[in-house]
């Protein structure tokens, strides 16, 4: 019988407990006593035939050099006995995308080019496809005509290149309008230097969802509605057309639903005893696991149904002006767009008076200044900034803890209506894009529809129980006087979640109880 117990530790090291030898009888009919105890320092090894019996001897030092950053203390990171199903032997590390493979766009991933193309798109600058983004299309649908330029170039003195050219023609009325590429360089104040990868990080996100939403087959409600009047559904489609209202209750701006949702899963190492990077070594697969050369890297791809929840922005930068009064400082934002000025406690009056000042701002100028002040967010849900106490780090820390939050909910409310488990259920976020995809993560080579029958039939039975039970805590007073997220309210499987369920908290949503050490008014509450 194979006992079930190792010993491992922080350095990714991992052996076996060594039976003894029975000195009558050898090491035939030795057995593991655990004494009922879960502590291998109780354990026993014991003769079968004559009783004979010994402490069991366990490794505490495996010999490496390694001490976990976390540990102040090199004598208490030693190997520790566990179970070898435990969830602290093995931590797999791993990184999921979206796996938008459509042919000619490999070459706008990873470039500033590609970046500002996904910028014009998203914030609504052109409506030409994603590749035939022109950044010298003007604003206004007017072109600029280049061989005018050439020959403004060549018959005027003054004018020594072609930018001087179009900066001629700008000036004596034959361009009325901004260029793509000038709105964007206005707008969109990311570093694009040669050191930088600000706006390549920023740009590749959007571009991502800007092919989610022009290459993936995708319903929205009104396609929804459409398609049930057609096949003769009325009474489909007249509940279809009363979710408007739902979405607008909870500062939603579309929900689509999506037939081939491809997601791409990158497992490139692992480690054990903890998973941060400050409590174990990452440790790569070994050579021998793969037929070829370097370290494998195990890929799985797989084409689910999922449904998207884009969040409203005219909603999301009124909540930050409440909750973020340096939003309203020229000085303390990034770039020239700023947010209405709230007294301390607003009352309805001048919520509303911000809000219609926001709902003025354009559409490009309100994803501008989301933009500009979203910083990025790695596999572990850690902000890459300087400190929170800048606008940027704010700002990131309330959108992405929020948007987290928010996709919590509704895949914890999603399992209880679209028939799948919760563990079969995962989140994939677009924080720049304010939006969640629920996907399935089956590996079946076809869909059952769960996705698309749960938005047409049930979607407003969604977004109700994520609302009226997305606070509920069984851990209560407790949960919300710490991080206000835990297992009874907000975590899920790490399987299900890409930031192994961190940076989650329920009052982004819901705002802070009287109880707590926090006062954050909730988005659902505004």
């Amino acid at each position: 019988k194979q006992y079930q117990f190792v010993s491992v530790h922080s350095c990714g090291e991992i052996r076996r407990l060594y039976p003894q030898k029975c000195p009558d009888h050898g090491d035939q009919h030795i057995v593991l006593d655990t004494q009922d105890s879960q502590r291998a320092q109780n354990f026993k090894w014991r003769c079968y035939i004559c009783g004979w019996s010994t402490r069991v001897s366990y490794y505490q030092n495996c010999g490496c050099d390694y001490v976990p950053p976390s540990v102040d203390d090199p004598d208490d990171d030693k190997m520790y006995t566990t179970v070898h199903r435990a969830g602290s032997t093995y931590y797999p590390h791993y990184l999921t995308t979206v796996n938008l493979h459509t042919s000619g766009i490999g070459h706008l991933r990873g470039n500033e080019d590609g970046s500002r193309k996904a910028f014009a798109k998203h914030l609504g600058l052109t409506d030409l496809p994603l590749q035939a983004v022109n950044m010298n299309e003007g604003i206004e649908g007017a072109e600029i005509d280049d061989d005018r330029k050439i020959e403004v170039y060549q018959t005027e003195s003054e004018v020594n290149s072609l930018a001087d050219a179009e900066e001629w023609l700008r000036k004596n009325g034959e361009i009325d309008s901004q260029t793509v590429g000038e709105t964007i360089q206005d707008l969109i104040d990311l570093d694009a230097s040669e050191d930088s990868t600000e706006m390549v990080d920023a740009g590749d996100e959007l571009l991502q969802y800007v092919l989610s939403l022009e290459e993936l087959t995708a319903h929205n409600l009104d396609d929804l509605e459409k398609d049930a009047r057609d096949e003769g559904f009325p009474r489909k489609a007249d509940k279809i057309a009363t979710y408007e209202g739902d979405l607008e209750r909870l500062g939603l701006r579309n929900v689509r639903v999506i037939e081939d949702f491809p997601v791409q899963t990158f497992v490139y190492g692992y480690t054990r005893g903890g998973r941060e990077e400050d409590e174990a070594q990452l440790n790569a697969f070994s050579q021998n696991a793969s037929s070829g050369d370097g370290t494998p890297i195990f890929v799985d791809t797989s084409e689910t149904e999922a449904t998207q929840f884009d969040l409203d922005p005219t909603k999301v930068l009124l909540w930050l002006a409440v909750n973020i009064p340096e939003t309203s400082n020229k000085r303390a934002v990034r770039g020239d767009i700023t947010l209405p000025t709230l007294p301390e406690d607003p009352e309805g009056a001048d919520i509303e008076r911000a809000r219609s000042i926001i709902e003025e701002m354009s559409r490009a100028e309100q994803w501008a200044f989301l933009l500009n002040h979203l910083d990025p967010v790695d596999g572990y849900g850690r902000f890459e900034i300087s400190s929170d106490d800048t606008v940027e780090g704010q700002v990131t820390k309330y959108v992405f803890e929020m948007l987290h939050t928010l996709s919590h909910i509704l895949l914890k409310q999603a399992s209880t209506i679209s028939g799948f488990d919760r563990t079969n259920l995962s989140e994939f976020l677009f924080p720049r894009a304010l939006s969640v995809v629920i996907y399935t993560n089956n590996r079946e080579e076809f869909n059952i529809g769960g996705m698309t029958t749960m938005v047409e039939q049930q979607l407003d039975d969604l977004l109700g129980q994520a609302k009226a039970h997305g606070n509920e805590c069984m851990m209560d007073p407790v949960c919300s006087q710490r991080d206000g997220a835990c297992l009874s309210c907000l975590h899920v499987s790490e399987i299900s979640c890409s930031y192994f369920n961190q940076v989650l908290c329920r009052d982004y949503l819901f705002g802070s109880r009287p109880n707590t050490d926090r006062d954050i008014e909730g988005f659902w509450r505004l």
